[in-house]
């Protein structure tokens, strides 16, 4: 009769064995990352802390992770993320109903369909690609506004949130370029 072999297995082999659950659960939760970041921001934005500007940080916020993730990592913000974190921000936020849920899946859509050419660009070409992005969304919002009220209402809210979302997304985008080299990679599960 034949006896297998118990030797341990060469340390190069093509085979791997199979992950054991909880390395699979850890896999998951470094992929989902950045949206449990957006989705706990957006959650302790909404509280009443009273700080100017926290609405339009909640978009600034959700905006620069979409954006960041879908150009550089998109496993790790796939598109029904950003549509789930997008409804969880409309729960959160007073905007008009559907429009960051909007204005997050085009981001999405510009960000990972031009992932291979932001590559290819400097660091303040892709911002200002970015910076153009926020202003449109923010201005969107404000024209939905008006819409929605039949009057002509000031812009400042709509250039402070696009100010601000422009002015945070480098910070945020050194976060997570750590970020995407330790606590959110999925490889190192």
């Amino acid at each position: 009769a034949m006896v297998a072999e118990k030797s341990t297995p060469h340390l190069h082999s093509a085979v791997e064995p199979n992950p054991t659950l909880k390395r699979r659960l850890d896999a998951f939760v470094r992929a989902a990352m950045p949206s449990l970041f957006i989705i706990i921001c957006t959650v302790l934005l909404s509280a009443p802390f009273g700080l100017p500007g926290q609405e339009e940080l909640q978009f600034g916020l959700a905006v620069s992770t979409v954006w960041f993730w879908a150009a550089n990592r998109p496993r790790s913000m796939p598109a029904i993320a950003v549509f789930f974190c997008g409804l969880v921000l409309e729960i959160f936020s007073s905007g008009p109903p559907g429009a960051v849920l909007f204005w997050l899946l085009v981001t999405y859509g510009v960000a990972s369909n031009w992932r291979y050419g932001l590559s290819q660009i400097g660091f303040v070409a892709g911002w200002l690609i970015f910076a153009a992005l926020a202003l449109t969304g923010s201005f969107f919002e404000w024209a939905l506004v008006c819409l929605h009220a039949f009057a002509l209402l000031s812009p400042v809210p709509s250039l402070f949130q696009a100010a601000l979302t422009v002015g945070i997304y480098p910070s945020l985008s050194a976060l997570f370029v750590w970020g995407r080299r330790t606590f959110a990679n999925p490889d190192q599960a």
